[in-house]
């Protein structure tokens, strides 16, 4: 049977900030009550960029050499992302399962936004399709993949500096992220104290 490989460029919140939001989400069980499995572990919460395709059986590699090309031509200096909004996707009507996710309240994802058309550009410059390159981003983090659909609640903001990207194979249904490169994002320059 052909294994499904998923490419995509995320941004992993470091650790602490993984648990933060895990712990916001299991803060509101009381009120969300889980239907089916787990919420997602703490070394998978990300923000994805942009998914660069479905590949059977392991990613080609001239796509993989010109998405490891794109990462490294970046050149971005870390940002802030803050997130407090608990909300779903999908799941509404009886019996159906959609996801929970922690999201940017609307305005308050500038710099996230901005880095993720940067990025975008940056593919493009490179030789992405425009089919490969995400025209809609809704910045979030999915906390739980079947879970009823729940009402939008603000919960206290998630917040952390990026300081890196990195270049994902998601192996579809197996649960299991591949890191293929990361990217640190570096000030340009100093700031005078």
């Amino acid at each position: 049977m052909a294994q499904p490989h998923d490419l995509y460029y995320f941004l992993y919140p470091p650790p602490l900030v993984a648990e933060a939001a895990r712990y916001a989400f299991l803060r509101a069980q009381g009120e969300l009550p889980l239907v089916r499995g787990d919420p997602m572990p703490d070394d998978r919460l990300h923000i994805t960029l942009h998914s660069l395709g479905r590949f059977l059986n392991g990613v080609p590699r001239e796509v993989l050499d010109l998405a490891l090309a794109a990462g490294g031509a970046m050149d971005y200096e870390p940002f802030g992302v803050s997130l407090n909004l608990l909300q779903s996707r999908g799941g509404a009507g009886a019996g159906k399962l959609g996801t929970v996710e922690l999201a940017a309240p609307a305005g308050a994802a500038r710099e996230l936004r901005g880095f993720q058309r940067a990025l975008g550009n940056t593919m493009r410059r490179m030789g992405f399709g425009e089919s490969q390159i995400r025209s809609h981003f809704n910045p979030h983090m999915t906390l739980h993949y079947q879970h009823q659909g729940i009402g939008r609640t603000t919960v206290p903001t998630i917040t952390w500096t990026a300081m890196q990207f990195a270049l994902v194979d998601s192996l579809y249904g197996l649960g299991r992220h591949e890191v293929l490169g990361r990217w640190p994002l570096e000030a340009r320059q100093q700031a005078f104290v």
